[in-house]
């Protein structure tokens, strides 16, 4: 899998050439690990890609972390403290006269070193590239959803009343990791008014009710790549018709999201079939949120699949679908997956 990282190096060659680019200067974390398979920690290294060669510019104890990819990075150490400097050293020697890097990733102080040394802003050179997953990442994800799907299998019939929603969620957690889980980025655990609350804190007080709504919004890294999903549903007896009518709703959004969902198809087009049926229902003020985002390196990740946007989707895309339902003060709906893009439609991972 970690040959694959030579690949992404290779495409991202073939896209300096064509920007007319010598060189591409990067300190962040998420992309380090894209090029180079090794989870490296803020801070560990700086990376200058070349269209010819692959440095990793480090202190002396990280060379031997970069060991897995000696056949496509040339390490090199520095004194502590001195990475920036010396990619800017390493630029200047082999004379690359249009090195760039990504304003968005790096912080002001070192933003303005770069500037200083009369490097080229270039937004989402890599980014762009992270859009389209290869087969290694694919791999990854469909393994974190599978895990983050068989942990709720476990879980959910060991919910009970009484329960805390800080209960649930260290249930869900220990399940996860036992699983093979690196990570928990996010576990929302909601219960009756919370569940409004799109981004609830799980409260290690707040105890299930008899008869309430329940929602849990929950995700897991495996190999550095997460999963994401929702799942909402009617804890108890006496399932409110209205709750009832509301989840219908939510699931048929869903539903229309996910049909429209191709390559080809821009993400707007996608937040459009979902919006447009809990509009027509009355509740177009209620789903306050994107219909969904892509997945990867980090849980929210392009494309934002938002009203308007016109980011077209692309086969190997993997991105997640979930409109919901809100109602303050008494209890909301979302109901999500996440899904891989193929050219006639989609594949669902979770």
């Amino acid at each position: 899998m970690k040959n694959l990282a030579s690949t992404r190096l290779r495409d991202l060659r073939l896209t300096l050439k064509q920007a007319g680019l010598d060189g591409y200067i990067t300190t962040a974390r998420l992309e380090q690990r894209y090029l180079s398979g090794i989870d490296l920690s803020d801070g560990e290294a700086v990376f200058l890609i070349t269209p010819s060669t692959a440095y990793c510019v480090t202190k002396k104890l990280i060379v031997s972390k970069m060991a897995p990819a000696a056949g496509f990075f040339k390490t090199i150490d520095v004194p502590f403290g001195g990475m920036v400097e010396g990619a800017l050293k390493l630029a200047k020697d082999k004379k690359l006269k249009r090195v760039a890097f990504d304003p968005a990733q790096v912080g002001f102080e070192t933003g303005e070193l770069f500037v200083k040394h009369k490097l080229v802003r270039s937004c989402s050179l890599v980014g762009e590239m992270r859009r389209r997953k290869y087969a290694d990442e694919v791999a990854y994800l469909k393994k974190a959803c599978a895990i983050a799907r068989a942990a709720f299998k476990e879980v959910k019939p060991q919910i009970k009343t009484g329960m805390t929603e800080e209960q649930v969620r260290i249930l869900m957690d220990v399940a996860m990791t036992r699983r093979g889980a690196e990570s928990i980025p996010f576990n929302i655990v909601c219960f009756g008014e919370n569940t409004a609350d799109a981004h609830h804190t799980p409260s290690k007080t707040r105890k299930l009710k008899k008869s309430e709504a329940v929602l849990m919004d929950f995700g897991c890294f495996y190999e550095g790549y997460t999963s994401d999903m929702t799942r909402s549903w009617w804890h108890g007896g006496k399932e409110p018709a209205a709750y009832k009518q509301i989840w219908n709703i939510v699931d048929t959004a869903r539903k229309a999201g996910v049909k429209a969902l191709r390559s080809g198809v821009s993400a707007g087009a996608i937040d459009k079939a979902a919006r447009e049926v809990i509009e027509q229902a009355g509740y177009g003020k209620e789903f306050f949120h994107t219909t969904g985002h892509g997945i990867g390196l980090q849980e929210h990740d392009l494309p934002i699949l938002r009203a308007g946007a016109p980011d077209e989707l692309e086969e190997n895309f993997v991105v997640t679908v979930e409109p919901g339902i809100y109602f303050d003060g008494r209890w909301g709906i979302r109901l999500e997956d996440s899904f891989l893009v193929t050219k006639t439609g989609s594949k669902k991972l979770t």
